[in-house]
């Protein structure tokens, strides 16, 4: 019976996170760039249980299990593109297929991101909305009069000293070979994770590589109908759980009770 409460309790907690999980995905439906997380469940067994016990009181119940001992969650990412929706933003810029854009965080780590909206810092460095410089480091004149970025990722700038395109550099995509494995890193900022592999850099438009498509910015891949569906499953679940906890608490009254 005690096994009741501490499995109900982490098929509780696993819907709890799918349900935070969700939440976020909802708030982030107009990100740009921003990838729906997905919890997967899988079973714990009662070997499992003993170790994720976190006092000796959790540990002796879940010895009394013979079945399984619950469920544990696993956070994946889903990384199917979103759609393309135009800017005419010279500076905007979205993946049309496979691939991140690298950057910079002020701690000086890389991160990834699908996110194309750029900008000319302080510093006279192409960046992210968010401030993180891109790791190809393109120096944007002070005199630039007007930018562009072609589908291979160079950037040409047109300044007022100079009546023709100056090449200021190429902007490259970086791979995984499970980008689904990525963790995320704040906003929409990615890092490489257990099994995503490691990060696999290139020009765009090779080694299977997308496209940069200038004027354009890649919309959330939240679909709304899916994640209200999936929310009432979550709720439901997270309810079931809960009246095994109240069930078991019940019978544990009725047993006390037949020794008074």
């Amino acid at each position: 019976m005690l096994d009741s409460f501490y499995i109900s309790s982490i098929g509780m907690r696993a819907h709890s996170t799918q349900i935070d999980t969700i939440s976020n995905n909802v708030a982030n439906l107009n990100t740009t760039g921003f990838k729906r997380g997905i919890v997967s469940f899988s079973s714990l067994s009662a070997t499992d249980s003993v170790r994720a016990a976190a006092d000796a009181a959790r540990a002796m119940a879940a010895l009394g299990s013979l079945r399984g001992g619950g469920v544990t969650t696993q956070l994946a990412y889903s990384m199917a593109a979103g759609a393309l929706t135009p800017t005419n933003a010279p500076l905007d810029v979205a993946i049309n297929g496979n691939g991140f854009i690298e950057v910079t965080r002020a701690d000086g780590s890389p991160a990834y991101t699908r996110a194309g909206s750029l900008m000319v810092n302080a510093q006279g460095m192409l960046a992210t909305r968010n401030g993180d410089v891109l790791a190809a480091k393109i120096a944007i004149p002070p005199d630039m009069q007007s930018v562009s970025i072609a589908p291979d990722g160079h950037v040409y700038a047109v300044t007022a000293s100079s009546a023709t395109q100056i090449d200021l550099g190429q902007i490259d995509l970086v791979s995984f070979a499970n980008p689904s494995g990525m963790q995320a890193a704040g906003g929409t900022l990615y890092v490489p994770g257990l099994d995503s592999g490691d990060p696999r850099p290139g020009a765009p438009n090779t080694d299977g590589l997308g496209t940069l498509q200038s004027g354009y910015l890649e919309s959330s891949n939240v679909d709304m109908t899916s994640e209200l569906t999936t929310l009432m499953l979550a709720q439901r679940g997270f309810e079931l759980n809960s009246r095994v906890v109240q069930a078991a608490d019940q019978m544990l009254q009725t047993v006390n009770s037949l020794y008074r």
